[in-house]
This record gives C-alpha cells, sequence and structure tokens, in this order.
C-alpha cells in the first residue's frame, strides 16, 4: 500500500517521527536522491574518509566504493540528517560497490588500505563499520583480514535510514 500511495509514511503513526521520515526516504527514493547515469567506464574520486555532521569516536563507519556517482548518491542522503557518520571510500578503481563486486575490486587489502591510512582504530571506539548490502558475501573474508566487525548494511543505501534506526538516524528539526 505505500508503493501504490494508498498509505503514506505519515499515516504509520506507531513508528517514531524520525521512523517514519526514513520510510519515507526509501519510499520515495527516486524523487529524493540524484538520478546516476549508466556508466561505461569507472568514474574514480580519490579513497578518502568524510567526516559527516562532525562525527566522534562512537559515530558509525560507513564503508563504500570510490565511485563518483556512489558518492553523490550516499552524501545526497547523509544530507538529510543531522546524525554523524565517517564515510569511507576504499579504492575500487572507481567502481560503484555492485560493480566492484562482477571485477573484484572490493577486496579486504584494499579496505585495510584504507582503515589504516585514516587511523580508523584510534578514532573508533569500537572497531565495527558497516558495508553495503552488496558486499555480504565478502563479510567473513573482510572481518578476517582486517579484524574489525562489520554489519551488512542495505542493497540500496535509501534504505539505510530505517536500518539504522532511531539511535543513529536522526532527521533535522521541522523534517
Amino acid at each position: 500500500r505505500l508503493l501504490d500511495g494508498s498509505l503514506k509514511p505519515e499515516d504509520c503513526v506507531a513508528l517514531s517521527s524520525a521512523r517514519r521520515q526514513a520510510l519515507s526516504l526509501a519510499v520515495n527514493a527516486l524523487e529524493v536522491l540524484p538520478v546516476v547515469q549508466s556508466l561505461e567506464l569507472p568514474r574514480p574520486v580519490p579513497p578518502d574518509l568524510f567526516e559527516i555532521n562532525e562525527p566522534g569516536p562512537d559515530a558509525p563507519l560507513l564503508v563504500t566504493g570510490n565511485s563518483e556517482f556512489t558518492l553523490t548518491v550516499v552524501t545526497a542522503l547523509l544530507a538529510l540528517t543531522i546524525s554523524s557518520f565517517y564515510l569511507l571510500l576504499v579504492d575500487t578503481r572507481g567502481d560503484t560497490v555492485d560493480m566492484s563486486m562482477v571485477y573484484r575490486s572490493f577486496t579486504p587489502q584494499r579496505l585495510d588500505q584504507g582503515l589504516e591510512t585514516h587511523r580508523l582504530a584510534s578514532r573508533l571506539r569500537r572497531r565495527q563499520f558497516i558495508i553495503p548490502g552488496v558486499v555480504a558475501p565478502l563479510k567473513e573474508e573482510l572481518a578476517a583480514y582486517t579484524g574489525w566487525d562489520i554489519r551488512v548494511g542495505p542493497i540500496c543505501v535509501a534504505e539505510l535510514p530505517l536500518f539504522l534506526g532511531d539511535a543513529y538516524w536522526q532527521p533535522p528539526e521541522g523534517s
């Protein structure tokens, strides 16, 4: 009923306002997130660490690839919250995360290099991060290589607010 419009997220009064907003983002992803064109070639941005909303040692660490389009979509979504995050772009040669699984460019070695380069073990209270759901088949290998705990997030970034829940996703006042 949500998808056909006969039920609106704001009608789900049993959910907190933050959850209703998160549900609305997931249902209306095509209207909220930027349109990304189909790629013939990778569009890399430098692998780097982004600090969203002044994160502290308890902020979640989100991990993704270093595609320009991935960065555009993820940061567009993170702009809709006042919650703090670290966002680590792993060197996938610019492949989107789904293509990095096809081309095997999302590797434990490259992930570990990003964690070490940015000294994330000393910045975070817990050695834990969240990977995109499409990378789930690599979870055990990534954990064994890095020594970090890994949570598998959603496949679609628009579902990230629902995945994180009220504890880690707070919309701006008045949203």
